[in-house]
């Protein structure tokens, strides 16, 4: 535990979809519990540090922001971590695919403190097939078997630091964020394979951090990010080519993605889509080239990295290959609800010309 002279900070950079979010709701919550054991999240709001993210990654405009609405908000939060006699948590996994000269700035602003790093990383199995999903979530309409080979290929020709990679190569995150810091105070936390409770997580984290997980229950946070099953990221794949980005960020995220995909759709259950075999192996052998590397740096290790090493499945259907019927169903729920929804907020008679007309109301209230 770091004394009450000491200003210290863990900066935790990623990676997206290895458990990120419920670190972060589960810091949130237990924040006044946390302050008593000298531990402080900077910001007013948790959403502070997506935004002081955005700055530093310069991603302003692909998340609907004028730069003047947010710049300056990673300096601040900094300045609050300098004054803050004690471990300040800074979280966020958009900086985990920062480059080299943006890590360069985003530190600057943290001379003077004791700088641990934290990295939060998952098998890559699960890794593809969530971030495939969050890109869809977010507005994209690419299939998984396009974005697969996008991925491959990059690796193919070694671009493993931007794209994809730049958030999901645990080595190259660990090289150009902590490569400046003694191995000691670079962290990675696995989480764990499926079937663990949330609570191994958490714990792992807090031992990076520097405080007592045990005695804080994570299992307070709701279900957070909830994931799609495949019918219903066919659905939201049509949805946002019909879209056509008429619904800009931030709208979009908070209409479309909050609203539609992680409450309406997700509420629907399914299958969730998984990693076809062939691509699975391939990521197996990338994930056990990381491994070494990583295990050659002696970073501290809060979990075994051999359970970043990907489980197989072989009888496994595709993302891509649902059967129609199940896409249509998927739809006329989500219709449905919508139309009910509707109805329930105080139109309870629907005209027959309302009713052949409801996929374009449908577009009028997500526009709205």
């Amino acid at each position: 535990m770091v004394t009450a002279q000491q200003s210290r900070v863990v900066l935790h950079v990623g990676s997206p979809k290895s458990g990120t979010t419920f670190l972060q709701q589960a810091m949130w919550h237990h924040r006044p519990a946390l302050a008593e054991a000298g531990i402080a999240l900077p910001g007013r709001r948790q959403r502070e540090m997506f935004l002081a993210a955005i700055e530093v990654r310069e991603e302003h405009e692909f998340w609907g922001y004028a730069p003047d609405q947010i710049d300056g908000t990673w300096a601040r939060l900094c300045a609050q971590a300098r004054e803050h006699r004690g471990t300040t948590v800074m979280s966020h996994e958009l900086l985990s695919a920062a480059t080299p000269e943006q890590i360069e700035r985003a530190l600057s602003h943290l001379e003077g403190v004791e700088l641990h790093l934290v990295l939060t990383a998952r098998d890559l199995v699960r890794q593809v097939t969530s971030e495939w999903q969050e890109r869809v979530k977010n507005g994209g309409t690419r299939s998984f078997r396009k974005f697969s080979r996008r991925i491959m290929g990059q690796l193919e020709r070694g671009e493993v630091d931007a794209g994809f990679w730049g958030h999901q190569n645990p080595a190259g995150i660990l090289r150009r964020w902590g490569g400046h810091l003694p191995p000691e105070r670079v962290h990675v936390v696995v989480a764990p394979q499926p079937g663990a409770g949330p609570d191994v997580l958490w714990q792992r984290f807090g031992a990076a951090v520097g405080f007592d997980a045990s005695a804080l229950d994570p299992q307070v946070v709701s279900r957070t990010n909830p994931a799609l099953g495949a019918a219903q990221v066919a659905v939201l794949r049509h949805v946002n080519a019909a879209l056509a980005r008429r619904i800009p960020q931030p709208g979009y995220a908070r209409i479309v993605k909050d609203q539609f995909a992680e409450t309406l759709l997700a509420g629907q259950g399914g299958a969730r889509p998984q990693c076809p075999p062939r691509l699975a192996r391939q990521l197996r052998d990338q994930a056990r080239l990381w491994n070494q590397e990583m295990r050659g740096l002696g970073y501290a290790t809060h979990g075994m990295l051999s359970e970043l090493i990907p489980r197989i499945s072989e009888d496994v259907v595709a993302p891509d290959r649902v059967p129609t019927e199940e896409v249509l169903d998927a739809f006329a729920q989500a219709v449905a609800s919508l139309l009910i929804e509707r109805a329930e907020a105080g139109r309870a008679t629907t005209s027959p010309v309302e009713v052949t007309s409801a996929w374009q109301r449908i577009r009028g209230r997500l526009a709205r």
